[in-house]
């Protein structure tokens, strides 16, 4: 892949999301940032006539997802899962780290007679806009999450039933914060675009902010925890590079897991009401010392950033409880 950032390689992939029903085919709108040949890449990766493959494996949303092009994936709500007027409702809220998820949600979904929405924007953390004073403008993803906020408020004053589940890259968006602001502080050049540096701040400096406001709504909401992903430097694997196919110690595919852990739960979840759970997937696919690049048979990974669909189409139980506050 080159010389990539781990939140390069978020916006590349995050992009995947207007395109898996198409060939080749990338808005660049949705991250106000032009084709980079990495992108190009991992579009022609995501051809949807491509036969089955290793690396291939990423969710698919349901057509009705997607603009009257096929292409363009809808920048609002999307029922997953046919829609029952008396049914309860769970909301997904994130970027690709909610949607790479999908597989596992719509079985429980269908399993506990929930509907399933799924309200999701490729490299873009939930949060709320950054003050003018930041130095940033205001670009699609902060009308998308102030939209989806304003939703949500409508949602849940007429409905009961509602809960929700937030999943973002929050470890990716840390890294490059962190080197953001390394840069800052040595009068050096990040390497960062200005809308990774924008998606960085957002995730770091305001998404607290949102979570603050939700939980003074005092809605019903879990959190996903960070994903395994691989390293910028990994050792060559010989037996394939992408998807990556070598085992990685834990501590190099799960970057500061402690530290992002703690800052979840101060950050995120301790504003909220009740007992939010903050939903482990990694026991499926790391050990306390490895985290495995093939699990049952299936490659763990999609890309660098991504678990694969036939890997999370297996994690259902850890989603279990969620669904089973809904019935």
């Amino acid at each position: 892949m080159g010389l990539r950032t781990i939140l390069s390689a978020l916006v590349t992939s995050g992009l995947l999301l207007g395109i898996l029903t198409t060939p080749l085919t990338v808005t660049a709108a949705n991250a106000d940032e032009p084709l980079t040949p990495g992108l190009a890449r991992s579009a022609q990766a995501a051809r949807a006539d491509d036969p089955p493959r290793r690396g291939a494996d990423f969710p698919r949303m349901p057509g009705r997802c997607y603009e009257s092009d096929g292409r363009t994936l809808k920048d609002r709500p999307c029922r997953i899962t046919r829609y029952g007027k008396k049914r309860p409702m769970l909301v997904v809220w994130g970027d690709s780290h909610a949607w790479m998820y999908l597989p596992a949600l719509r079985q429980q979904a269908r399993a506990a007679r929930v509907n399933l929405t799924l309200v999701v924007f490729g490299s873009c953390p939930p949060s709320l806009p950054l003050p003018r004073s930041r130095g940033f403008g205001h670009v699609q993803c902060e009308k998308h999450n102030v939209a989806t906020f304003d939703w949500v408020k409508r949602l849940t004053s007429r409905r009961d039933e509602v809960s929700l589940l937030v999943g973002g890259f929050w470890s990716g968006y840390r890294q490059a914060y962190r080197r953001q602001q390394r840069a800052d502080r040595d009068g050096t050049d990040s390497g960062l675009t200005t809308y990774q540096q924008h998606m960085s701040a957002l995730a770091v400096e305001s998404s607290p902010k949102l979570f603050e406001k939700l939980g003074r709504r005092r809605l019903d909401i879990d959190l996903i925890g960070q994903a395994a992903t691989v390293p910028q430097d990994p050792r060559y694997c010989p037996a394939g590079r992408e998807p990556y196919q070598c085992d990685l110690p834990r501590v190099r595919a799960m970057d500061r897991e402690k530290s992002n852990r703690r800052w979840i739960k101060r950050n995120l979840r301790a504003p909220l009401v009740g007992k939010p759970r903050l939903i482990d997937t990694t026991p499926a696919y790391c050990s306390s010392e490895t985290c495995r690049a093939h699990v049952g048979g299936v490659n763990t990974f999609y890309d660098d950033v991504h678990l694969g669909a036939d890997l999370t189409r297996t994690l259902g139980d850890y989603f279990h409880p969620t669904f089973d506050d809904l019935r």
